[in-house]
């Protein structure tokens, strides 16, 4: 089912602990099994599309080639692969040779094992997070892929990348029951197909975190928030924002008085314990 790959290898890795927190790179990761990389934020069950039940969801992986090739033109060159927050960069293996290996098995590194299920189109919400118009358009059939992990173990920027021989399983393959306009391309959907992918079913546990998301950037019409709810919503997650923020500077604040007691407390142990030592001295007095 899959081409004949070259030598792929990890070129990054990134997690972020949250939806809409920043992705950080790092050199090594977990890959926990039926789960996601260790303390990234689908692992966690905090990512924005957890309310979206797929095995999928567990790991992105994305071609460093491909990508940066159509990334040159949009936001003056400013978009970087790691923008696209996708948690494994590999260089060395196309866009088109993720694509073909949907429904294969891609082993990476010595011990971990992932199931392709799906294209991972870009969506508005990083578009607008971005600043970037024309993202989505132009990394359509470039943003990667969607996997579920099988075996996890121990990955490190440098592991080699390849698919594993005859493990293709078209049964295998759950996308979730996504329509078939989600993975069309933008400009080529029609009213219709864009109508039948703005309605979330909210008061669906986790629903109120992809809101939050879309609103918070502007791009709450993607997912049928009119403007006067998605200001609602942006102006109910500032306030929270100020209510855990007040929150953490009260706990620094207490904690920098109890280091102060505990100074305070010392020093005047230790004066007291020379003043005893010094009346009872022979010589005092």
């Amino acid at each position: 089912r899959a081409r004949s790959l070259r030598m792929a290898k990890v070129h990054s890795i990134h997690v972020s602990d949250a939806s809409m927190r920043p992705m950080r790179s790092i050199e090594s990761a977990r890959l926990i099994e039926g789960k996601g990389i260790e303390g990234d934020r689908y692992a966690t069950g905090e990512g924005t599309y957890v309310a979206f039940q797929e095995p999928g969801r567990q790991l992105t992986i994305i071609s460093k080639e491909s990508a940066e090739a159509h990334l040159a033109g949009v936001a003056r060159g400013q978009v970087t692969v790691g923008n696209l927050r996708r948690n494994v960069v590999v260089s060395g293996m196309s866009a088109r040779d993720l694509e073909d290996a949907i429904g294969c098995v891609l082993m990476l590194g010595d011990a971990c094992r992932v199931r392709v299920h799906r294209l991972c189109v870009p969506c508005l919400y990083n578009e607008k997070l971005n600043q970037a118009p024309g993202l989505m358009e132009a990394v359509w059939s470039e943003a990667g892929v969607n996997c579920e992990i099988l075996a996890g173990g121990s990955l490190k920027v440098g592991d080699v990348v390849k698919v594993e021989l005859g493990s293709f399983d078209a049964s295998s393959i759950d996308d979730g029951g996504k329509k078939a306009a989600f993975y069309k391309r933008p400009s080529l959907r029609t009213e219709d197909e864009i109508d039948s992918l703005r309605t979330l079913p909210m008061g669906k546990p986790g629903v109120a975190r992809i809101a939050e998301a879309y609103a918070t950037v502007g791009a709450n019409e993607a997912v049928g928030i009119d403007d006067d709810a998605a200001h609602a919503i942006r102006t109910k997650a500032e306030l929270r924002a100020v209510t855990s923020t007040t929150k953490a500077r009260r706990r620094e604040a207490w904690k920098a008085q109890l280091i102060l007691w505990a100074i305070l407390i010392v020093v005047v142990s230790g004066v007291y314990t020379i003043c005893v030592r010094a009346i009872s001295s022979p010589g005092f007095m």
